[in-house]
């Protein structure tokens, strides 16, 4: 047992017991259950079970699971008074759960459901688990000064993307940004105002684009924007528009206007591009080009 320290006159003190509440596990009681990827890709992705959530090949289900043994509407997870409900939705390769064939279950706590390579486990609502999932795919997935993907999760996206891309014939499009004269911000503004530059950079971006778009910190002052399932042409405007409003933006941090303008590389997806390498490469070459040629504007690769 820990000695407690005397006072001055001698006389034992005691110090008070700090009070606590319960708040943070009322917090977890009210989380509703949820499922959460413990093997395949966005291993730790976490999704909240609030209604109906879908699992398949399917770019229009909840989880998309990108492989050729799932189905392209595979399962359905559906929440009622009895509890959570899956039904296997006629796939052709199965469903199991706890590596038993099923077709349609209510869910038990820590069920781990298999959908082709993919492996999702069940966590009951109120399960203090679902927070630390919750935590933990955030620490892995987010970069965390900006708070947009990390390049990790660019890495896993890219990937994606590109194996879809090629299967269906769909478009896709990359931008790889540079912010201009960023070692010139730090060195004149300090590190922290760089770091201000930083999260309100990736913020403006994530308004800017559309909801399904994908964001991430590429690495340092470079970030990157994955686009799919876009009209003719919109990549490059959107591009130039992004441009433009980091041009037109008041970067301003402790009294201190910071002048900002971006550089941008963009390249469409073509079967020439038959690896992620290729994609990035390209859309690498024209951010070169795009700094080399003067900065503060938007470089697109020819059509393939």
């Amino acid at each position: 047992m820990a000695s407690v320290p005397p006072s001055q006159s001698g006389t034992v003190v005691r110090e008070p017991t700090v009070v606590t509440t319960l708040r943070s596990l009322e917090d977890v009681a009210r989380r509703p259950a949820c499922v959460v990827v413990i093997h395949g890709d966005d291993i730790g992705h976490k999704y909240d079970l609030t209604g109906k959530l879908t699992v398949g090949r399917g770019r229009d289900n909840d989880i998309c699971v990108n492989h050729r043994s799932v189905s392209r509407h595979h399962i359905e997870i559906h929440v009622d008074d009895t509890g959570a409900q899956l039904c296997d939705l006629g796939s052709t390769n199965g469903t199991l759960i706890n590596d038993l064939s099923v077709g349609t279950v209510y869910l038990q706590d820590g069920d781990r459901i298999k959908v082709g390579r993919t492996v999702l486990k069940y966590i009951s609502g109120g399960n203090v688990e679902a927070a630390y999932h919750e935590q933990l795919f955030t620490m892995t997935r987010y970069d965390a000064l900006t708070g947009v993907y990390n390049r990790r999760s660019f890495d896993d996206k890219i990937r994606d993307e590109l194996a879809r891309a090629e299967r269906y014939e769909r478009p896709l499009a990359l931008m790889l940004f540079d912010i201009d004269h960023f070692k010139l911000c730090n060195d004149t503004f300090g590190h922290r105002a760089g770091d201000y530059v930083l999260r309100e950079f990736a913020q403006l971006v994530q308004r800017r684009v559309r909801k399904d778009d994908f964001v991430a910190r590429y690495g340092g002052e470079e970030f990157a924007v994955v686009l799919n399932e876009f009209e003719r042409g919109l990549p490059q405007l959107l591009a130039e528009e992004i441009r433009q409003t980091i041009e037109a933006h008041s970067f301003e941090f402790e009294d201190n206007h910071i002048p900002l303008t971006v550089s941008i590389g963009v390249v469409n997806w073509s079967p020439i591009h038959e690896t992620v390498g290729m994609l990035i490469e390209e859309a690498d070459q024209c951010l070169y080009r795009a700094k080399e040629s003067g900065r503060n504007q938007v470089i697109v690769a020819p059509p393939r």
